[in-house]
């Protein structure tokens, strides 16, 4: 039960307002992120609606399963501003199986932290409310200097709710979601797969699944000193000691102690400014290369490198011809066809030693960011299907469970591998046969994008087919030319798309300008929609060279401007390029 009374709980409330009175509050595509000026009044409210949030949850789940079962209470928060700069903070909520809350889940969020008249939310949303003792949440922060401090502001509107709260400190997002899954192991685990609910737990299950991975795929990739190591920009931010935490564990247990590391993480905390001319984010929309600051990051003829974001749970790969220019970019879409493509052959493997092996479906979900030129290969080449969703992985996520094994990823790096019940048992039963299929479900983090668990199922496969990242690059397919935008306008909520985003319905305008943009130059691609993050129209174009993407993007750019708001001088467009 609570100790702090109702009324005491609006007298906290009134000590941290939301700072601006006219503001709504939105939760994006990926939780509450705004300046971190705005913060404090929201964190508090999320806290005490946290409780609110979990017995919502835990009634529907109650009244939508047919058991008797009583299913886990815990669920987590992840305070981070993931890929934006030290400016910014934020908070995301995690369901119990380690996904994103649920649509509903998240309109009464919006509802409780915007409600201005504190006499109606105390009636509304304290006076009767049965504050259950069993409410449970994991939380993690990420490096800021910010987060610490609000952290604790949602810990203390959650206890004042008798929400009883596990602070993990310090963790990247993918960590947190792990954690909460794995708290919640006997309604969300195989059997196949050990609780290990800590950070310590996390690092372990990385470490020895990579080892068993490589045991049965790439035995080269642990028995000898590699002569190009994995450089990894990790932002200067939380992922820096969680690669180094899960090199230490893959050394020990592979006794590799006397070899040199095959990865070598850089940009730490506090070399320099958190997602700062590095990161994924950077990378991939700026098509270069990060800024090393860490001295073993600046030698540019480094061939095999990546770059994951401030709280890890994106990663894009890379190599660098010099300083400033990138010599390829391996991004979501390279890394999601690399995965269809072992899964593949480790199926037609498994069915040619057995045939009689029940069938498992795959599917591959992306977004309209997906380069053109690897939806083709998918479906032409490797026969998967595949489905476009909206932005967000939330959208993906949700796609990906209509398949045994459902692979998504966001051309930004952010995705995952999710299996079904009916892939577990296929596994368990083919593993004779193909044991990696067995492994990687231990290997791959099912709750969330995770960098370091990408990092290293890529690896793994790169020694697999003995490839390097130019040979990665070309020996798939070659991606379209393009490029993306982002354009300030007055209200970002004046566009709105169709569902996947592929085509802009407001303002009635804009579509058809667009489609006579693309007909006027034949194989190109342009859409835009409203950022989740940020007051900006983002703006996507593909087209078959470099220099008709550059231009598609530029005159999409400024038909947006145009017929959205825009603020300030369509020169300045390119200013806001990301």
């Amino acid at each position: 039960m609570t100790t702090i009374p109702p009324e005491q709980i609006i007298e906290t409330m009134q000590q941290h307002p939301l700072l601006d009175e006219s503001t709504e509050y939105g939760y994006g595509t990926a939780g509450f992120r705004f300046k971190v000026e705005h913060m404090d009044g929201i964190m508090l409210r999320v806290g005490i609606a946290s409780a609110i949030l979990q017995y919502e949850l835990f009634q529907n789940t109650k009244t939508n399963t047919n058991t008797n079962q009583q299913p886990q209470q815990d669920m987590g928060v992840m305070i981070t501003a993931s890929h934006n700069d030290e400016s910014y903070n934020g908070v995301k909520l995690s369901n119990p199986d380690g996904s994103m809350i649920p649509p509903h889940l998240e309109e009464t969020l919006v509802a409780i932290v915007n409600q201005r008249d504190l006499d109606l939310f105390q009636n509304t949303h304290l006076k009767g409310f049965d504050f259950r003792s069993t409410a449970k949440f994991h939380v993690g922060y990420d490096t800021r200097s910010h987060s610490e401090r609000l952290t604790s502001l949602f810990i203390k509107g959650a206890q004042a709710m008798g929400v009883t709260v596990i602070n993990h400190g310090v963790l990247t997002t993918p960590m947190l979601h792990h954690i909460v899954l794995h708290s919640n192991a006997k309604a969300y685990l195989p059997a196949s797969i050990p609780p290990c609910p800590s950070r310590a737990g996390y690092c372990q299950a990385m470490g020895s699944a990579y080892l068993e991975l490589c045991n049965v795929v790439a035995p080269c990739a642990i028995t000898g000193d590699r002569s190009t190591p994995l450089l990894v920009d990790c932002a200067c931010g939380v992922g820096y000691k969680a690669v180094q935490e899960v090199l230490s564990e893959i050394t020990i247990r592979g006794n590799l102690t006397t070899c040199k590391p095959f990865l070598v993480p850089c940009n730490e905390p506090g070399e320099g400014p958190l997602n700062t001319n590095c990161g994924s984010e950077h990378v991939q929309k700026q098509l270069k290369p990060p800024t090393w600051y860490s001295k073993t990051g600046q030698d540019a003829a480094k061939s095999y490198c990546c770059s994951v974001d401030g709280d890890a749970d994106r990663i894009v790969f890379f190599a660098a011809s010099s300083s400033n220019e990138l010599g390829s970019l391996l991004d979501g879409d390279k890394i999601a066809v690399l995965i269809g493509k072992f899964f593949q052959a480790e199926l037609s493997k498994a069915y040619g030693g057995n045939p009689k092996l029940p069938k498992v479906s795959m599917g591959v979900v992306q977004t309209a960011y997906a380069n053109g030129a690897s939806t083709q290969y998918l479906e032409k080449n490797l026969k998967v299907p595949v489905v476009i969703t909206k932005t967000g992985v939330k959208h993906l996520h949700h796609a990906a469970l209509e398949f045994d094994i459902g692979i998504y990823f966001e051309a930004n790096g952010h995705g995952t591998v999710v299996f079904s019940q009916a892939y577990h048992e296929f596994a368990s039963q083919a593993k004779s046969i193909c044991p990696a299929l067995e492994i990687l479900p231990r290997l791959i983090n099912p709750a969330v994008g995770d960098a370091v668990s990408d990092l290293l199922l890529v690896d793994a496969l790169l020694q697999h087919f003995e490839w390097t990242v130019q040979d990665w690059a070309t020996k798939l397919y070659t991606d379209l030319p393009s490029r993306q935008l982002k354009v300030q306008v007055k209200d970002r909520s004046v566009v709105q798309c169709n569902d996947n985003e592929t085509k802009c319905l407001q303002p009635t305008t804009l579509q058809p300008a667009l489609d006579q943009l693309m007909s006027d130059i034949p194989g190109s691609r342009t859409f835009c929609r409203a950022s989740g993050t940020e007051n900006v129209v983002r703006v996507y174009a593909e087209a078959p060279t470099r220099e008709q993407a550059d231009k598609m993007a530029t005159i999409a750019a400024g038909l947006v401007h145009t017929h959205c708001g825009g603020v300030g001088p369509k020169s300045a467009i390119l200013f806001f390029k990301k």
